[in-house]
């Protein structure tokens, strides 16, 4: 398990959500490790999760590949799954790709669009915006509301099932919602403050039944106003997922700026093998 001071000096390092070990651990229920001071990963008895976005120098594919060497030497988990910007092509015929996207990043020194101010002009007129910590029925009610008529990948969906739980559970998480002026929620965002650098937002979704136009502009705009209040360089907006989602991004400002691919390989003897023959580990 991590000390708190290497935790501490991990948030500091990380620049994606995927970094933050209290987070990581709680969705994958995994416990976290650091691989020579520059990885992190998240493992059980039988499988392992793979961060491949060194927190210490720049991101080099046979470096990759030699961690993805000890990891099988070391732990020789069952299941392997790697969230990475890319994989050499060698092992990209043992590796099978599970989803493609970028992570987008608001900088907090992007001027804001006249325009959007005057959309959030228009709405807090009729919203009011509030820090939730413990969420309500209500924000359970809009997740379900949001699930049945969105087409959502399944891991987007667990996401949004659990995060919750998770904002319960820890300090640093928080709901920035807003309400109508006679008390219905309207839209909602997961936040979590850990990284030094960034605000990580985790999830976010309007109601159709109690809808008020520009209610997620409303927290947007919040939410970048508080980040700059509290020190953080960027908003890390997550991945894409869809073109109406990536849309909302850039229009607030929010570029492209780090490709996120997930793997899992196909069959574990053949991987092992492959290694086996490339490596002569000593078993």
């Amino acid at each position: 398990m991590l000390t708190s001071d290497k935790e501490s000096e991990i948030l500091k390092l990380a620049y994606v959500p995927e970094q933050i070990p209290k987070l990581m651990s709680f969705l994958s229920k995994g416990k976290p490790e650091l691989l020579d001071e520059k990885y992190l990963l998240f493992r059980d008895k039988q499988w392992l999760i793979f961060i491949g976005y060194p927190l210490r120098g720049n991101f080099d594919k046979k470096d990759i590949e030699n961690k993805i060497k000890e990891i099988l030497k070391k732990y020789k988990p069952d299941n392997l799954w790697i969230v990475a910007e890319d994989l050499p092509e060698n092992l990209l015929k043992k590796f099978k790709t599970m989803e493609e996207d970028y992570y987008y990043k608001l900088d907090l020194k992007t001027e804001i669009d006249r325009k959007l101010i005057k959309i959030v002009e228009k709405a807090s007129i009729k919203l009011k915006v509030r820090f939730d910590k413990i969420p309500t029925k209500y924000h359970i009610n809009l997740i379900n509301e949001f699930l049945n008529t969105k087409n959502l990948p399944a891991n987007i969906k667990e996401l949004y099932i659990r995060i919750p739980e998770y904002v319960r559970k820890y300090e640093t998480a928080f709901l920035l919602s807003s309400y109508s002026k006679d008390g219905k929620l309207t839209a909602f965002y997961a936040i979590d403050m850990s990284a030094r650098q960034f605000s990580a937002y985790l999830i976010g979704c309007y109601s159709k039944e109690n809808y008020i136009p520009y209610s997620s502009d409303l927290l947007m705009f919040e939410l970048i106003n508080f980040s700059e209040k509290e020190g953080k360089k960027y908003v890390n907006l997550g991945i894409g997922v869809n073109e109406g989602i990536r849309r909302f991004k850039k229009k607030w400002g929010g570029t492209p700026f780090l490709r996120y691919r997930t793997y899992e390989y196909e069959n574990y003897s053949k991987i092992f093998d492959y290694f086996l023959s490339n490596y002569k580990i000593k078993l």
